[in-house]
């Protein structure tokens, strides 16, 4: 496990911003209120991000279940747009039970559900080499592919294209293989799960995009990645189309993270509610905003 600092997630974001959208920030300053309570009525259609904004690992942050059961009351339509590439939306309903949620599978896309889709649509695999447990709810999809974890690290000669899907079981000494066999190639890059860092707990550990950025960085690799979560517009296009949005201005993003919840609603054309009790929960949020250049329509402590 590499724990992260908010600090070091935010420099490592800032220096790959051509992966993403182009910035665009509301028009005037972030309006501060206490609670989505305030303010989910002028909406059609709630986005939500998963990890610090409902749960910190597998405990709920406190006011989340409550929040959603307030959407439920006034009928407020809502989804979680996550970018949790172990969980698809067969399985999520199940996964967000133990923490209290009871979504159905309607109200969940993850990343993976977005990586899934594109890997049904190729027909070869065997040259992709993927960073995934040996496990994975995409099995049926991965199988043809050159297991990296199973590899240590190693890139095989035959491997043309990197797969970043998930950082579970992905070790210090794999990712230093990772590099090393790495060196003078150059690689078409794929990624599951954009996030650089996650909130578990205390600690923000590292997640794919960490990852991918440390092997981007170390072995100098031109190709700009093929992004299948937050920030890429494809996740948000996705939730607006199964509930039929015709004016995004009309959707809410509420997330924990500039570079990628408030960075990928503005620029699809939501509002936007960063959240102070995920990633940046012991940060000065005025100062993190200023240093990004990334500014979100509102700011609320929690759910």
């Amino acid at each position: 496990m590499i724990v992260l600092s908010p600090d070091s997630v935010n420099k490592m974001y800032a220096q790959h911003l051509d992966w993403y959208p182009a910035i665009v920030d509301p028009p005037l300053p972030p309006v501060r209120i206490s609670a989505l309570a305030d303010i989910m009525s002028q909406f059609d259609l709630i986005l939500l991000d998963s990890y610090g904004v409902l749960c910190r690992g597998s405990s709920a942050i406190a006011g989340a279940t409550e929040a959603i059961e307030l959407l439920r009351q006034r009928s407020i339509p809502f989804c979680v747009v996550s970018n949790d590439t172990l969980t698809n939306r067969k399985v999520a309903a199940a996964k967000y039970h133990p923490r209290g949620f009871d979504f159905r599978a309607d109200e969940v896309i993850t990343s993976l559900d977005i990586t899934e889709h594109y890997l049904s649509t190729l027909t070869c695999r065997d040259n992709i080499g993927v960073i995934a447990p040996l496990e994975h709810p995409s099995d049926h999809l991965l199988k043809d592919m050159c297991r990296l974890n199973s590899c240590n690290g190693e890139i095989p000669a035959t491997v043309d294209t990197l797969l970043f899907l998930t950082g579970a079981g992905w070790t210090n000494k794999m990712q230093e293989n990772l590099v090393s066999s790495a060196r003078g190639k150059q690689f078409q890059l794929l990624i599951g799960n954009p996030d650089i860092g996650a909130p578990h707990g205390d600690h923000i550990t590292a997640t794919p995009g960490y990852f991918l950025a440390d092997l981007v960085e170390q072995t100098h690799q031109q190709a700009r990645p093929i992004l299948f979560g937050k920030p890429d517009r494809t996740i948000f296009q996705a939730a607006i189309a199964l509930h039929q949005i015709a004016d995004p201005s009309r959707v809410l993003m509420v997330g924990d993270t500039l570079y990628t919840d408030i960075l990928g609603g503005n620029a699809m054309g939501f509002q936007t509610l960063l959240l102070q009790c995920g990633i940046y929960l012991h940060e000065n949020i005025d100062n993190v905003i200023a240093q990004a250049g990334i500014s979100p329509t509102y700011i609320a402590p929690g759910l």
